[in-house]
């Protein structure tokens, strides 16, 4: 179990997307890009920006703390390293990307646990809880029961 294992034995799985900041701050984080010529914000990073093709204009932003689900699904086969079943879904980022994502491992894994539409926020947690995965960390999103309600995307 991932809980029994030493956190300084755990790394992230890329530190380039999630900065998992001191305890009593906002929380972790997404890294993504904004570019300061039309403000098109982007995850991953990059160099370039996609809607503008501006160049050396792309800044680092934290993003991502809150998301709605777009979408998901129950992944019943499960490549190496990883057990099946699990959710996989998209979330729509209040800075406006929407990303690909594993669902936390807090999250029950059967048909009507999740809704499109519903309000999700951002965890770390291990990649996977098995022997080649339960020492990476990485971002995944959980339903956020603080949230009021639902909240649409378009």
């Amino acid at each position: 179990m991932a809980s029994e294992r030493s956190v300084e034995a755990m790394h992230l799985l890329d530190p380039n997307i999630v900065r998992v900041p001191e305890e009593g701050s906002a929380g972790p984080c997404l890294l993504g890009a904004r570019c300061r010529g039309c403000g098109n914000v982007v995850f991953p990073r990059m160099p370039v920006c996609p809607a503008c093709l501006r160049d050396d204009a792309m800044e680092e932003v934290e993003i991502g703390r809150s998301a709605v689900l777009y979408s998901h699904t129950i992944a019943r086969f499960a490549p190496a390293g990883f057990k099946a079943p699990y959710f996989q879904g998209f979330v729509d980022l209040p800075e406006g990307p929407r990303i690909f994502t594993l669902i936390g491992s807090g999250c029950r894994v059967e048909p009507g646990v999740l809704h499109d539409g519903m309000a999700m926020r951002l965890v770390v947690e291990p990649l996977a809880d098995t022997p080649e995965n339960g020492s990476v960390l990485t971002y995944k999103y959980v339903p956020d029961a603080g949230a009021e309600g639902q909240v649409s995307h378009a």
